[in-house]
């Protein structure tokens, strides 16, 4: 059984101030692209906010969120734990990341990106991204806490504890 949350407000509404503090602190701590992904936050954080409105569904195992990105938005993303599948269902985007530099991607495309992955996306037509992550979960505040990690420090301290985690199971 598929549960299905109709498309609604992005979930960044009232989290903008927390976001562009959050970019001016990890900015300072990085160089190169990453410090670029920070800096490119930042200044977003004065342009008019824009509603991207979102679809949340949930099958067994598995919790799908779906965007709406109208044509010249920019959005930087959250830091990733996981790798995880998307799948850019309409539109053609501009997309930085440190692993990928800058890419132009058009859908309808599948891809996988990998964990630790944070990225800026500007939207040069109207875009409909669906990204899919493994879970039981369907809260989803325990799915962000899940499969999001606040800073880099904190994806290598989850990356540590998660190898831990294998070379225990390893060793049973």
């Amino acid at each position: 059984m598929t549960n299905i949350v109709p498309f609604r407000q992005g979930d960044m509404h009232g989290k903008r101030e927390l976001a562009v503090e959050d970019a001016k602190v990890q900015g300072a701590l990085y160089g190169g692209i990453r410090k670029q992904l920070f800096d490119l936050q930042q200044a977003v954080g004065d342009l008019p906010e824009v509603d991207c409105p979102l679809q949340h569904q949930f099958a067994p195992g598995v919790y799908m969120r779906t965007i709406f990105i109208p044509a010249g938005t920019v959005i930087v993303g959250k830091i990733h734990k996981h790798s995880h599948a998307n799948v850019l269902a309409q539109g053609t985007v501009s997309v930085m990341t440190e692993n990928g530099g800058l890419e132009q991607l058009t859908g309808p495309l599948s891809m996988v990106s990998p964990a630790g992955c944070k990225r800026a996306v500007f939207a040069h037509t109207d875009v409909v991204w669906t990204t899919i992550h493994p879970t039981d979960e369907t809260d989803l505040d325990k799915i962000e806490a899940e499969v999001i990690a606040k800073t880099f420090e904190e994806y290598e301290q989850f990356r540590l504890q998660e190898q831990s985690m294998k070379q225990i199971e390893v060793a049973a």
